[in-house]
């Protein structure tokens, strides 16, 4: 920053409470596809971002899959947050708002686990979660300048977290099914997961008043929870399931295979709403599942006994599938297929074993020389970055692409929706789930471009 600004800002600090004009933004990602003319996931970050800013400060939220950003419009502090493969377009947003003498921040979880990379494009990097660090740095700002980096020494209780700013964004650009936060961390430390890296494997939750009175707030009967693992910790979730019977609503969200082991709790998800789990299978392999770090939750043996039961409640599942682990050769791919279709997995979710910065998975395929590249924009779980094992990388991508085509074609999602339809006996269930499917086509199709 420039010394006549820090001047203005030593100035501006001596009026209290003078507001100044801060854009947080989301960057472009080609990943974030449409379906009927609108982003299939509603965002949750940036709304996030405003509800921790002072009232007394303009924010104004900008998601470059939704509108172009003027580069010219007055500002204060620029805050970008970056994933990992949205990271080289935050950059560059950066780098173009630096130019014009905007001061710019950078935030989440890539600039947290590259922070040297980070710090060349921004003035200011938050690393790890916003909620204590946000505020100090507009404190900061406020009163004459930032530090260059901002540490979440501590991971912030979840109690009483402020509302996010959904005003903030464009209603009608999402698929409106709104996004609710109820905990942070998971204890399955995966070996692939950047998620755990950042949050931690200690669960850390909000009162369940606050979840009930945010979802009440809402006014719809359909949310989506965005918990690593939602039923981590099964005593907090059946006290969450309880509270959200009476307020009939549907939910998704994300949780391990386990859960089926626990008939209370089943039947607590059902009751309370619960249409379908992402679960993480991640491998038909126990030698895979062992070395990932899952083996607790995960045993191969179970899984379609444990399926027919989310399926008896009703209940569907988003069925997660990782290619590229050690253990898998190419005949993992055909393996994996049939054993979805033998068990209508609902909507499978097919992804590539990706080397995530400040994963366990990285740190082992760097020392062992076999990372192709950094392409952060290629690290979008559809493209091989890395050597694997047992087959080449070409084999690799290849038979990634012949599974989703199978699992993907518009036969196979209509079967799928048809088999859902008999245990979920109420239509618009099964359609969730053929409506999801439809959504992976398209991620799969726009990954493949270039």
């Amino acid at each position: 920053m420039s010394e006549a600004a820090t001047i203005v800002r030593v100035l501006w600090s001596k009026y209290e409470e003078f507001p100044i004009k801060i854009l947080i933004i989301q960057p472009y990602h080609k990943s974030n596809v449409k379906t009927r003319g609108v982003i299939y996931m509603s965002q949750l970050t940036l709304p996030l971002m405003g509800g921790l800013t002072p009232e007394e400060h303009e924010v104004v939220a900008i998601d470059e899959n939704v509108e172009p950003i003027d580069f010219d419009q007055e500002a204060d502090l620029v805050s970008i947050t970056a994933l990992t493969p949205t990271a080289p377009r935050a950059y560059e947003i950066a780098d173009e708002f630096r130019k014009r003498g905007k001061p710019v921040v950078l935030g989440g979880v890539h600039p947290s686990l590259m922070v040297e990379e980070a710090s060349s494009h921004a003035d200011a990097v938050v690393i790890g979660e916003a909620e204590d660090t946000w505020p100090q740095l507009l404190e900061d700002f406020m009163n004459g300048g930032m530090k260059p980096r901002y540490v979440a020494e501590t991971k912030p209780d979840l109690v009483g977290l402020p509302l996010p700013r959904r005003d903030l964004m464009k209603k009608d650009a999402y698929l409106n099914i709104p996004k609710v936060e109820t905990s942070r961390g998971c204890p399955y430390r995966c070996s692939f997961c950047s998620t755990t890296v950042f949050y931690g494997p200690r669960m850390r939750f909000r009162p369940v008043e606050d979840v009930v009175a945010e979802v009440k707030s809402l006014d719809h009967r359909f949310v989506f929870f965005t918990d690593n693992n939602i039923t981590a910790n099964k005593k907090y979730a059946k006290r969450l399931f309880r509270a959200l019977e009476p307020l009939e609503i549907y939910w998704l969200s994300q949780g391990s295979i386990d859960m089926a082991d626990d008939p209370e709790l089943m039947e607590l998800a059902e009751r309370s709403g619960c249409v379908g789990m992402l679960v993480g299978f991640e491998s038909l392999s126990d030698e895979n599942i062992e070395g990932m770090g899952k083996k607790a939750s995960n045993r191969v043996d179970e899984y379609e006994e444990k399926i027919r039961i989310f399926h008896k409640h009703r209940i569907g599942l988003i069925g997660c599938f990782v290619f590229g682990f050690d253990g898998d050769d190419k005949s993992v791919f055909k393996k994996t297929v049939d054993f979805i279709k033998r068990n209508n997995i609902d909507c499978p979710q097919l992804t590539v074993l990706t080397p995530y910065p400040g994963t366990a998975t990285r740190t082992e395929l760097e020392a062992q020389g076999r990372i192709l590249h950094s392409d952060w924009k290629k690290y979008d779980v559809s493209n091989v970055a890395f050597k694997p094992k047992k087959m080449t990388a070409q084999e690799l991508q290849e038979g990634y692409n012949w599974a989703c085509r199978k699992v993907y074609s518009r036969p196979a999602i209509i079967k799928r929706g048809l088999k859902s339809l008999k245990y979920m006996k109420q239509p618009y269930r099964s359609y969730v789930f053929s409506r999801n499917s439809s959504i992976y086509r398209k991620l799969f199709e726009v990954s493949q471009q270039d």
